[in-house]
């Protein structure tokens, strides 16, 4: 079970680093492509959506690097990963697919690598344990099965 939960630990830390790269990629992107002639970045729906979703990053963040000091310490996070392994794998997929939506039909291009991280975000969720078992592991944990 130790292992399952590095594993887990793993996944939360690529689905941040994923996040992060298509935030970043679709902030410069925005950044460059006009739109009425402006760029998409000056929209004020485009700001507040990449707001969002950069605290949810930054949020994230703290919370898988809090995880990985505990685990360098031999801590029992066992509930803590799972929570981690689910948020983290969620976010990253969400985020993937509103920020392809910013590229729009660019977005499926190869040309664009927002399209590699729109399909690598769909295999978070499930392997290491699916997002459902995440959740049945969290509420055992929380006493409530």
């Amino acid at each position: 079970m130790a292992g399952l939960q590095q594993e887990r630990l793993v996944i939360a830390v690529q689905a941040i680093a994923g996040s992060r790269r298509s935030l970043d990629d679709t902030i410069a992107y925005v950044k460059e492509r006009k739109a009425f002639g402006q760029p998409v970045a000056a929209f004020q729906n485009t700001q507040f959506k990449l707001a969002e979703l950069a605290t949810e990053v930054e949020v994230g963040q703290a919370f898988v690097d809090k995880l990985l000091a505990a685990h360098a310490r031999d801590e029992e996070i066992v509930t803590e990963v799972s929570m981690a392994k689910y948020w983290a794998s969620a976010l990253h997929k969400r985020l993937a697919g509103e920020c392809l939506q910013l590229f729009g039909g660019y977005g499926f291009m190869k040309e664009y690598p927002i399209s590699q991280d729109y399909a690598d975000a769909a295999v978070p969720p499930i392997y290491g344990g699916t997002n459902e078992i995440m959740k049945v592991i969290i509420a055992r944990n929380l006493g409530l099965a």
